[in-house]
């Protein structure tokens, strides 16, 4: 019983999520968007068989994974997308928000006839040249809150006709957030890695979305060269690593801190210094030093958030860090979906499958964020599974193996096109007999 009720409340959360892009979808398109989502949540796979196996109780497979192939084809992902971060707006619109940028790769070595194959820059293997797709993905990251949600995942191909370069592809993914950066009056910082140190995106985030920014820049050899203002308000040109040397002995505010990526405890010291840059000397820029313990070189942090006491700085150094939460994204999407599993060879089904794999994970952290009101009378079925499974219970990988753990234990003798068919026919009654004063559809 546990099980079924599980299963509902799934299919409703499911529909739920499902119901803002209807618009653009016929039903029979509608319903298999639907069970595309719960096979991706409920299977370690993308595979369209596997999908089907786990929706359906028929032996027809065949059919179904036609029709999933069919409505791939028809789901315009770029317009999904934007759907998708217009919902968000509500949700960050009382808080200062963090948008974790950052790119990635599909890796298809093997595929010869997939659509727009192209060459790209394997990230697993040491930033060599690979064979497959491109990925920008955005991630949101209330500040207040902690909310995390995914925006966008956008895949693109250098074979592409209209294809001009990868910041053109990187700024149609920072356009359409746009609308929710322009929802409120708190701060919108849009974070990414030192692969993006490029004077061209730091005064396009300032200038045309008229947001902040924070970026990790280069501090060895090939670090940029920055003008700062002495005593007496004298020009000085100097680069990154020189300044790093100069400011390292006025570093001060000792803290220990946590390295996600190296998985050990550092003990690092912070300065700062207010810098310019040379084509852009009306601009005020904050550069930030972490000097840590046992490293030659620091991290440096480049910023247009004012930052003027060591308690600032360490603010901004720590949003920089939230960027690991867009890699777990990544990790999460080709660990728990096999990602780059997929057999698809039209580039269109592809950006669509893209798009779902961002969705279905958007889905799970909403029912990590409520996973007591979503799990109802089998929240405590969930805190022994993580107890069972030595999990923490807070992260939303631990609902994802939940899930997949005990929805296909739902009775055999229906299938989950029966429960979703059934839900949509009755989620509203209307009584026909009762007098309709006006149609709600037409326009006053």
């Amino acid at each position: 019983m546990n099980n079924l009720y599980l299963n509902t409340q799934v299919s409703k959360e499911i529909f739920n999520s499902a119901q803002k892009f209807t618009k653009h979808l016929s039903k029979p398109h509608q319903s298999n968007f639907r069970e595309i989502i719960r096979g991706l949540l409920t299977n370690k796979t993308c595979f369209l068989s596997q999908i089907a196996k786990s929706n359906s109780n028929t032996n027809n497979v065949r059919k179904d994974v036609e029709r999933y192939s069919k409505t791939l084809s028809k789901i315009p992902a770029d317009k999904f997308q934007q759907i998708h971060i217009n919902s968000h707006i509500s949700q960050f619109k009382n808080e200062p928000v963090l948008l974790l940028s950052d790119g990635g790769d599909f890796q298809k070595p093997y595929a010869k006839k997939m659509e727009y194959i192209c060459k790209n820059v394997d990230g697993s293997n040491g930033h060599k040249t690979g064979k497959g797709f491109s990925i920008e993905s955005v991630v949101a990251y209330g500040v207040k809150t902690k909310n995390i949600a995914p925006l966008a995942c956008h895949v693109f191909s250098t074979q592409k006709e209209d294809y001009k370069s990868d910041w053109e592809e990187h700024k149609k993914i920072f356009n359409m957030c746009s609308p929710l950066i322009e929802s409120s009056p708190y701060d919108r910082i849009i974070v990414e890695d030192r692969g993006c140190d490029d004077e061209k995106r730091f005064m396009y985030f300032i200038k045309e979305l008229k947001c902040s920014f924070i970026t990790r820049i280069c501090a060895g050899k090939k670090a940029r060269n920055v003008i700062i203002k002495d005593e007496d308000k004298n020009e000085i040109t100097v680069s990154i690593q020189s300044l790093a040397r100069t400011l390292k002995n006025k570093a001060k505010s000792k803290r220990k801190w946590f390295n996600k990526k190296t998985k050990k405890e550092l003990i690092s010291k912070i300065s700062y210094q207010k810098v310019f840059l040379p084509k852009h000397k009306n601009i005020p820029l904050y550069a930030i030093f972490v000097y840590s313990e046992n490293y030659d070189e620091p991290l440096v942090v480049f910023t247009d958030l004012i930052t003027d006491s060591a308690e600032k700085a360490w603010k901004h150094f720590f949003y920089y860090k939230k960027r690991w939460e867009v890699e777990n994204f990544y990790r999460a999407i080709k660990q728990n979906h096999d990602a780059e599993k997929f057999l698809i060879l039209k580039f269109v089904k592809i950006q669509a499958l893209t798009f779902l794999f961002m969705l279905v994970t958007s889905l799970i952290l909403k029912i990590k964020q409520k996973a007591q009101e979503f799990f109802g009378i089998i929240y405590s079925l969930f805190k022994c599974f993580c107890k069972k499974e030595q999990r923490t219970s807070n992260h939303y990988l631990d609902v994802l193996a939940f899930l997949r753990t005990y929805i296909p234990k739902v009775i055999d003798g229906y299938s989950y096109k029966f429960y979703s068919c059934y839900f949509s026919k009755n989620r509203c009654y209307s009584n026909c007999q009762q007098l309709k004063l006006f149609d709600f559809r037409k326009k006053w």
